[in-house]
């Protein structure tokens, strides 16, 4: 579910809370992106803290965010820079107990970082299609994962984008088993997110 829109310089999506009471009503567990702003005068740590807050004042108990690193062209051509910014991200994470994980492809990761080591313990999703539809789909499986930047094995791959599927415009995703959580619900009357896998 999306929760931070990079739209001027970057802002909670006040429609994340919403969504995930949806998703959560039809029986189906939720995992929160942030496509960051990394242009906004804000660092990475106060747009990481507005997703949380405006999670938590909707009831919503996050667990994960899935921090966006795609599209160079939106980054700054400093990748120490956005080095730094993601750290800030990370750092502010830590601070709400929260786990980061990195939507990103080893292409967007060299060019954004330089192919930089990734900070402290993070997760990987990453993505590998040929083209839009089911055209461009790769395999769905991890086998064509190589290390980049520090991620040694993925969560989860992104196989599938801009896929119709009754009705809906869609991307697919697979999931390690073995990353599979096994709890998935609400606690203390919160809607928990962020531990599908």
């Amino acid at each position: 579910m999306i929760a931070y829109s990079p739209a001027g310089n970057g802002a909670f999506d006040t429609n994340a809370v919403n969504n995930i009471r949806y998703a959560w009503n039809a029986g189906l567990g939720t995992e929160v992106f942030m496509t960051p702003q990394p242009k906004s005068y804000k660092k990475g740590g106060q747009q990481l803290q507005e997703v949380y807050n405006g999670l938590k004042a909707g009831k919503i108990d996050v667990k994960r965010v899935w921090v966006q690193v795609t599209s160079p062209v939106n980054w700054g051509a400093n990748a120490q820079a956005n080095i730094a910014f993601l750290n800030d991200i990370v750092k502010a994470a830590k601070t709400y107990g929260l786990t980061i994980g990195y939507y990103t492809s080893q292409y967007d990761w060299a060019q954004i970082t330089k192919s930089a080591p990734v900070q402290g313990t993070t997760q990987l999703w990453y993505w590998n299609v040929n083209g839009a539809g089911p055209g461009g789909e790769t395999p769905a499986n991890f086998n064509d994962f190589r290390a980049f930047g520090g991620f040694t094995k993925p969560t989860a791959k992104q196989f599938g984008q801009v896929e119709n599927v009754c009705g809906f415009v869609v991307n697919r995703d697979i999931y390690s088993l073995t990353n599979l959580a096994t709890f998935t619900g609400k606690k203390n009357g919160e809607i928990v997110v962020g531990d599908v896998f």
